[in-house]
């Protein structure tokens, strides 16, 4: 954990649009998963402000994995069409749903994922795929993927990965729309400030970093752009990373005891979490 507060410092000093960082405390959630928090100072227009940066270290194993999430923990709640009405809920409260129907794992934490059809259907943008059912198929143009396979791996995929990958392999799948790194490349210099989630995972795929910045409060925390989620990514050693729906759907919740979860970032929408169609848990196998 030393190597990866010692990664983090060395971002916060050479990134072109950070000024200067602390990271606030690290905590040991289970074997394998730590959670950092840090706090930054960007640079927008010749005027320093502050972000907070919330960050899930994940050493993926026989006893950890990642799976996705959706209202109720049901299957159902996901459809594949905008015709039907797509369930939603707080990732909070999807996290509870999880803890509570499946005795054989110890959910730990997790964040919202897709992109959706807001005040609409609901329906997500991409492809999902819960306990290797596919649930959604289709991607919308622009869309890109997260996927955990059957071998245990992790990976942040291109639509046409995605669409050439023998899909018997997928054991979790949800999506994203921005590649910020593809093969270890930044792909984008967008410098716009927003609260944001992504993902990165490393080129073993046996290790991934959940990523959320908070955003749209002056005083506290103006969010994060692509240019900086991609050298964040970098400095921590993934090789590929994607980026989740933003704005007011950015939730980062761990437990809080007794089968419920709660945020530990600010999400920007005044009335707090956001209830979205799916999200992206961390457990631990029992």
């Amino acid at each position: 954990m030393r190597q990866i507060l010692l990664l983090l410092s060395a971002l916060f000093i050479s990134c072109s649009t950070i000024q200067q960082a602390r990271v606030s405390s690290r905590t040991t959630i289970a074997r394998g998963v730590d959670v950092i928090e840090a706090n930054y100072t960007v640079t927008k227009e010749g005027e320093s402000l502050p972000t907070k940066l919330f960050i899930m270290d994940v050493r993926l194993s026989d006893k950890v994995t990642v799976l996705a999430t959706a209202a109720e923990d049901d299957n159902a709640s996901i459809k594949a069409t905008k015709e039907e009405q797509t369930a939603i809920a707080p990732i909070s409260k999807q996290l509870e749903a999880m803890q509570a129907n499946r005795q054989n794992i110890n959910v730990l934490g997790g964040v919202n994922a897709d992109f959706y059809l807001i005040k609409r259907s609901n329906m997500v943008k991409g492809a999902m795929y819960r306990g290797s059912e596919c649930l959604k198929g289709d991607i919308d143009e622009g869309e890109n993927l997260f996927l955990v396979l059957k071998d245990g791996s992790a990976h942040c995929m291109t639509a046409e990965e995605y669409l050439a990958l023998d899909k018997s392999l997928i054991a979790e799948a949800v999506s994203g729309r921005q590649m910020l790194l593809n093969d270890g490349v930044a792909q984008s210099d967008d410098t716009h400030l927003e609260p944001r989630t992504a993902v990165g995972v490393t080129k073993s795929g046996k290790r991934l970093f959940i990523l959320v910045g908070d955003g749209r409060r002056k005083e506290y925390s103006n969010g994060l752009s692509y240019a900086d989620m991609a050298q964040i990514f970098k400095s921590l050693g993934a090789y590929d990373a994607l980026n989740l729906d933003g704005g007011g759907s950015s939730s980062f919740c761990l437990s809080v005891g007794d089968g419920k979860f709660a945020p530990i970032n600010r999400p920007s929408d005044r009335a707090g979490e956001r209830f979205v169609p799916n999200g992206i848990a961390v457990v631990e196998l029992q």
